[in-house]
């Protein structure tokens, strides 16, 4: 009887007691799946943070470029245009008709074929002096480098305070006396010597015209005073109020003042000159409108 009762007992305690080592097994089991599964959600957590990242980069980085590429664009847009202003051939005739704009003014201005006009200028729409240079290269209006030039031509405008000053600068010469001479076209010049100088002078309206000649240097005004009675013949000088004058001097060679042309209108006083008598007349001429 107490052997039946013991063993009774020992059933029951392994029962309640159950198997330690599957007990184990079954925890470690467990909470390897757990960790498995916290892992494998942490894993996906990250690579989807990842992969938003890498698209809110993507995104990032295309704006980025595209900004870039505008800018870049832009900037290439803006060196181009400074490049071709920089490269931009200077031109010293315009720059002088915008400065001086609505002002009577020479249009044309010969000059040696091949070469640049460049030009100096001082002063104001009132008063101011103007330089023409011919050149193998063209500059800016009033280049420093023109300082060690030599201009070929000019012109001129002063304002005086009267008509009366005005007619006085204009320094009106004309002389009929001493040997009449046929200029052509019905026009007499008369010609006079003094001191080693040939002078022919005429007229033509309210201009007086004289060409200068050096006997020294066997020069011979005639040829000139028909050349260019022969030109005004086609060509059509401003009007002067009141007086006009053309004063060549033959003997003064590669001078820019060689060949005058001044003239007066109310209390202002213009005066073309160059080097070459035509050319003078051809820049007195532009200015008519």
């Amino acid at each position: 009887m107490k052997k039946s009762v013991f063993l009774l007992i020992g059933v029951l305690l392994l029962s309640a007691c159950g198997h330690p080592g599957e007990t184990a097994k079954s925890s470690a089991s467990s909470a390897t799946e757990t960790t498995k599964s916290q892992a494998t959600g942490s894993t996906k957590q990250t690579s989807e943070k990842t992969s938003s990242d890498m698209a809110s980069a993507s995104s990032t980085a295309s704006s980025t470029t595209t900004s870039s590429g505008n800018s870049s664009t832009a900037s290439s847009s803006k060196s181009s245009e400074e490049s071709s202003a920089a490269n931009a051939t200077p031109d010293a005739f315009k720059e002088l008709k915008q400065h001086f704009a609505d002002v009577v003014m020479p249009s044309a201005v010969p000059h040696a074929g091949g070469s640049y006009l460049n030009i100096a200028s001082t002063g104001d729409t009132d008063n101011f002096s103007i330089l023409y240079y011919a050149l193998d290269q063209p500059l800016i209006m009033n280049h420093k480098d023109l300082n060690h030039e030599k201009p070929f031509a000019s012109f001129k405008k002063t304002t005086y305070q009267t008509v009366g000053q005005a007619k006085d600068a204009v320094d009106y010469v004309y002389d009929d006396g001493g040997k009449k001479v046929n200029l052509g076209h019905n026009i007499a010049g008369y010609m006079q010597g003094a001191a080693g100088s040939s002078y022919l002078n005429w007229k033509e309206g309210n201009w007086a015209l004289t060409v200068r000649a050096s006997n020294v240097e066997g020069q011979d005004p005639v040829p000139t005073a028909k050349e260019v009675v022969e030109y005004l013949e086609k060509a059509f000088l401003p009007v002067p109020k009141s007086v006009g004058m053309i004063t060549i001097d033959l003997a003064s060679e590669k001078n820019y003042r060689a060949s005058t042309v001044t003239w007066q209108r109310d209390q202002v006083v213009y005066t073309a000159s160059d080097e070459d008598p035509l050319s003078a007349l051809e820049m007195a001429v532009s200015t008519v409108k």
